[in-house]
C-alpha cells in the first residue's frame, strides 16, 4: 500500500496525515512512538519534513468530515477510512466511541455502510490472526 501512498496529490496526503493523528489523538495522549509513526508515514507518503507541519490537528469529525469530502477519488477516501481503523485498532482495543466516530466520518464523507463495516472485519481478522499465531509460539 506504500505505492497507493504515493499516487495521492499533496493534498491528500495532508489529510491522510490529519486523518491518522486524529485518531492517535481519540484518547488526548500523544507518545514518542505514535509521533515516530507519524514520522514513517508521512516518509512512505513522500511528504516532505516540511510538509508535516502543514498537518493540522482537527479536534472535530466534521472537521475532518470536510477534509475527506474535498477528495474526489472515492478509493483513497476508503484507504484514508481503512488506516484510520487500522490506527484504531492497532493497541487490539476499539472503543465503542472510536468506532462510531469512524463510522460518522466515514459515512459524512460519503462512504457506505456496508464497506465500513468490511474494513472494521478485516481489522478484526487481522487481529485474531497475530492473537492466534502468538498462541501457537506460546503453546506446547
Amino acid at each position: 500500500m506504500m505505492s497507493f501512498k504515493k499516487t495521492m496529490t499533496h493534498d491528500q496526503k495532508i489529510t491522510f496525515m490529519e486523518a491518522l493523528t486524529f485518531v492517535l489523538h481519540f484518547d488526548g495522549k500523544k507518545t514518542p512512538l505514535q509521533e515516530e509513526y507519524l514520522m514513517r508515514q508521512a516518509f512512505e507518503c513522500g511528504l516532505a519534513a516540511k510538509d508535516f507541519k502543514l498537518v493540522k490537528r482537527l479536534k472535530k469529525n466534521e472537521d475532518l468530515i470536510k477534509r475527506l469530502r474535498a477528495i474526489p477519488d472515492k478509493k483513497t477516501k476508503r484507504f484514508i477510512i481503512r488506516e484510520m481503523i487500522m490506527m484504531a485498532v492497532a493497541d487490539h482495543e476499539l472503543a465503542d466511541s472510536e468506532m462510531c466516530r469512524i463510522y460518522e466520518i466515514g459515512t459524512g464523507a460519503g462512504l457506505k455502510q456496508d464497506k465500513i463495516n468490511d474494513f472494521f472485519l478485516w481489522a478484526a481478522k487481522g487481529i485474531e490472526w497475530q492473537i492466534e499465531g502468538a498462541h501457537m509460539v506460546e503453546d506446547d
